[in-house]
């Protein structure tokens, strides 16, 4: 600023002696032109809100994308803030569809609701300024904790047509907007998923819940596809999709597809997936681009299927046992100690059944796994290091395959001063899938070993 003075009263000083023809030259403002982005059709474009470069987020653009027309907008909200991650992951829809799809890098769990709403809403308004979008198909899409996220801005917008959430449920409902969940039906939030559907009564807004053969992960692409043409078939306030007719047609073939593929796991979601694909084709209709008596049109089993009554009783029968295996596994986090957890797992945690009970218990696991973590931050918080110790041990027996227990176990080790111990232990979370490198970058625990080779070595085996 101190430099800038000086200046500032050289020009004053010039105005003034110039003459009228020379102080009318120099008033003239020459307009600056805003810098446009440059974006690659068919490949990732990582970029900032122009307003806040800390505010990153990664675009994908069809390879044949043509400004001169408009394109529906997927924008993805990773718990990670990974935002590449789901662009890479469903890619090939965007290629099939024509969608532009953009992921933050920034909004991640942890953050407040209004830190996250702020991050969001700038990415959007950034891309609507860059990108040539269809302002009347612009869908969020989040999973676990960036589905809440996802749900928040969508509710708050009035520009969002609707909103897929992956393993995660809204916490209000998404009245105006299309709503569509996904869930592994081995989720430990499916069960949330679904009684937020069957809250949904008085909701007359179009609502959806797709289960899959998978735990707590972003979904297939297929279910993602078909998640995709749901939203954009069914319309709101009177518009429609420009290739509603295209996509009417290829969900037609995807459901059956996907319901003949579940079927061998539950004659019900097989059930439910048939009726979530007609309800959609149905609001479809009424745009005038496809007809009733295409050969695409959905049609349901009998509601007799033997098939589909035994099945439903099954899963409310295990939904009956799971509230009760819960409390149970609650009480044992607090009460028993780790020779038990490791005897007893298995009988909570395994199923030589199929269908219902299978799932029922994958979810145990997700449900003990996410109990463990969070009691083992809470002593890590209150400096009790003996039951984050027995936590992180219950932790690893329930959830062997998760690198959170690991890198809780360094983070522990380090506390106790036992440096090597530490390193061997982020190494096995490294090898267990760990690869946030801000964060363990930024980690105050182990600012002692920041210069040790083996830790070092850890950022280079990193994905």
């Amino acid at each position: 600023m101190r430099l800038l003075l000086p200046l500032f009263a050289l020009l004053f000083t010039f105005s003034c002696a110039s003459t009228a023809d020379d102080k009318t030259k120099s008033d003239s403002v020459v307009p600056v032109k805003a810098i446009v982005p440059e974006f690659k059709k068919g490949d990732l474009t990582t970029l900032s809100v122009s307003a806040d470069p800390s505010n990153s987020f990664t675009v994908y653009l069809p390879s044949n994308f043509d400004s001169t027309k408009k394109h529906p907008l997927v924008v993805f909200f990773d718990p990670h803030a990974d935002g590449s991650l789901p662009l890479n992951k469903y890619k090939s829809l965007a290629e099939k569809w024509g969608y532009i799809f953009a992921g933050s890098n920034v909004s991640k769990n942890g953050m407040t609701g209004e830190q996250t709403m702020k991050i969001g809403n700038a990415l959007i308004e950034e891309v609507k300024r860059n990108i040539s979008i269809d302002e009347t198909e612009i869908i969020l899409c989040g999973f676990s904790g960036g589905a809440r996220v996802a749900s928040t801005i969508a509710f708050s917008r009035n520009d969002v047509k609707g909103v897929i959430c992956n393993s995660a449920a809204p916490s209000q409902p998404m009245n105006g907007k299309i709503f569509i969940g996904l869930a592994g039906l081995g989720d430990m939030n499916y069960l949330e998923m679904k009684n937020f559907m069957n809250n949904q009564d008085a909701n007359t807004s179009p609502h959806e819940l797709l289960a899959f053969d998978g735990k707590h992960e972003w979904a297939p692409v297929g279910m993602m596809e078909e998640a995709l043409l749901i939203a954009s078939i069914i319309p709101i306030n009177g518009n429609n999709n420009q290739n509603t007719w295209e996509m009417y047609r290829a969900l037609g073939g995807l459901i059956y597809d996907q319901s003949d593929s579940i079927k061998k796991i539950s004659c019900m979601i097989a059930n439910n997936l048939l009726l979530s694909g007609k309800r959609a084709q149905e609001a479809a209709f009424s745009t005038g681009k496809v007809r009733v008596t295409d050969e695409s049109t959905i049609e349901l089993p009998k509601k007799t299927d033997p098939c589909i009554k035994s099945d439903e009783a099954a899963w409310k029968a295990a939904q009956a046992e799971e509230s009760v295996l819960q409390q149970e596994l609650a009480s044992a986090l607090m009460s028993q100690d780790t020779t038990w957890w490791k005897f007893n797992s298995p009988n909570y945690f395994e199923s030589k059944k199929q269908g219902a009970d299978k799932f029922m218990r994958q979810r145990l696991r997700g449900y003990a796994s996410l109990m463990c973590y969070s009691y083992a931050n809470q002593a890590f918080k209150a400096n009790n290091l003996h039951a984050a110790e027995k936590l992180v041990a219950v932790y690893a027996i329930v959830d062997p395959t998760n690198s959170e227990w690991a890198y809780m176990g360094a983070n522990l080790y380090m506390q106790l001063g036992l440096k090597e111990y530490a390193l061997n232990s982020l190494e096995t979370a490294v090898k267990l899938g760990f690869n946030d490198k801000s964060r363990l970058q930024n980690d105050p625990a182990f600012s002692a070993v920041r210069n040790d080779m083996r830790f070092g070595a850890l950022f280079g085996n990193m994905n």
